[in-house]
């Protein structure tokens, strides 16, 4: 029997129900030929690259060649010459707690770059940030930027439009919301849109060019507004895929066009229902090794939706159950991600095998499959054989003994629906250019439920797996 393995997680709410997990992990395509229809790989890895404050990241902003970073109460600049990243702490403070907006214009030589915070709007200027305010602007929440103009929501339906290339708002130059009476939570530059989404509802306003007034004019609506604040995501620069987010049926969309395709499942819409602060919910992209990833974080979960194969996968930190990492950004050639926690940030790397990888210290980035349950219920099977197909010979010779010479997967079971796993067997890699098999003989008898298996690989080595099948007599 074929040992079944999901290419998208399904880690439903109760536990006893998954069809098989992915963490940390996900499945490619395997090249035409090859002897497995998909490959599993590691989630990739990322590399410490500097600290920019030492509170929980609020918002950044790259303007040219300058990343802007709100942490605490401080702005930062961020450089970078070659490998060098200069770190620089502006002067004066952002107010208000959590997450901020920034946006900037395109005013030459130098645009004009304001935040948003929960107690007023903040503007740097020069190497300093101080505030700002505009009589005809009441209290928005949210601000963005496009077409040359500053854009900001307000819950009661409004949005204003600075002037062209200005920070200056006109009392007249807004627009109220009316195609559903829900307000507005977010104003979303999308391609050449302005999304203003609401809770029940979006519209799309495209340039028109009007010498008067509301600077751009209306044009299609749909009926799928935003479930949190911060659950969407794709509009960021550099991204190449399209805009997703979480609408205010509980379920996830990815926009082709002016419509919307759904893209989760119940299980997820189980898990995105079940929390109670829609602000908990973040969304935010990367991209490495060609795999475009959109991320969808709460708390206690993270999950990723890979555009590259239109499957999903989870990430989870070390020691947590969610992945630490948020706020992912394309500057300097790279995509960053900022620590949940402090004021590190990362780069996505691929070929990192570890997390928040430093000269001195990094974290186990474990890579966690969990099959499918195979079970003939209510018949019970004697699992007498089973075998593992992995890329064998990837530990290094000179790499970190032991964890990169002689790598090891650890793979146990369950036969109780993963209610519990057995104690894990440790199956050998195999050194650098060494061939292995990986077997596992005599597992005793399965329950009505059926068997799971468990994967894990916690040693930074390439991590391949092909699949696996499990024999009620000996093959050999």
């Amino acid at each position: 029997m074929q040992i079944l393995f999901p290419t998208s997680t399904a880690p439903s709410i109760n536990l006893t129900e998954n069809g098989g997990r992915l963490i940390n992990a996900y499945a490619e395509k395997a090249p035409e030929g090859s002897r497995s229809a998909v490959i599993y790989r590691r989630a990739p890895g990322c590399d410490f690259t500097f600290t920019a404050g030492v509170s929980a990241p609020r918002g950044h902003l790259r303007v040219g060649t300058i990343l802007y970073i709100v942490n605490g109460a401080t702005c930062y600049s961020v450089t970078k010459s070659g490998t060098t990243y200069t770190v620089t702490a502006l002067s004066g403070t952002v107010g208000g707690s959590g997450r901020v907006y920034m946006a900037r214009n395109m005013r030459a030589p130098t645009p004009q770059v304001l935040i948003l915070q929960s107690d007023g709007i903040n503007q740097i200027s020069g190497t300093s940030v101080i505030a700002f305010s505009d009589p005809d602007l009441p209290s928005p929440n949210s601000l963005t930027f496009l077409g040359g103009y500053f854009f900001w929501t307000t819950a009661d339906g409004r949005c204003f439009a600075s002037d062209l290339n200005d920070t200056n708002v006109n009392a007249n130059n807004y627009v109220t919301a009316e195609t559903q009476p829900d307000g507005l939570l977010r104003g979303i530059p999308f391609r050449r849109d302005l999304m203003l989404m609401g809770t029940s509802s979006t519209e799309f306003w495209t340039n028109a060019g009007n010498a008067t007034g509301f600077p751009f004019s209306l044009g299609p609506v749909i009926p799928y507004g935003l479930w949190g604040q911060y659950a969407v995501a794709g509009f960021e620069l550099d991204f190449t895929g399209p805009l997703i987010w979480v609408a205010n049926d509980g379920k996830v969309y990815q926009l082709n066009g002016y419509s919307p395709s759904l893209i989760s499942t119940p299980h997820i819409e189980r898990m995105i229902e079940a929390i109670t602060d829609r602000n908990e919910l973040r969304a935010s992209v990367y991209i490495a090794a060609g795999h475009q990833c959109w991320v969808l974080q709460s708390n206690s979960w993270t999950l990723v939706y890979d555009l590259s194969t239109g499957n999903w996968h989870e990430r989870a930190s070390y020691g947590l159950k969610s992945w630490r990492m948020e706020f992912g950004v394309n500057a300097f050639n790279e995509w960053l991600v900022f620590d949940e926690a402090n004021g590190n940030v990362y780069r996505m790397n691929d070929r990192s095998k570890r997390e928040a990888t430093t000269a001195i210290t990094a974290s186990p980035l474990v890579m966690e499959l969990w099959s499918t349950q195979q079970h003939s219920f209510p018949l019970r099977t004697p699992v007498v054989y089973s075998a593992f197909d992995f890329v064998t010979g990837v530990g290094l010779d000179r790499g970190i003994s032991p964890i990169e010479t002689t790598p090891k997967v650890s793979i146990s079971w369950s036969d109780d629906g993963a209610m519990t796993f057995g104690n894990a067997l440790l199956k050998d890699l195999g050194t650098q250019g060494e061939f292995k098999t990986i077997d596992i003989w005599r597992t005793g008898i399965t329950k009505r439920v059926g068997r799971q298996w468990k994967i894990q690989i916690s040693d930074p080595v390439e991590a391949s797996f092909l699949g696996g099948s499990m024999f009620d007599k000996s093959p050999l």
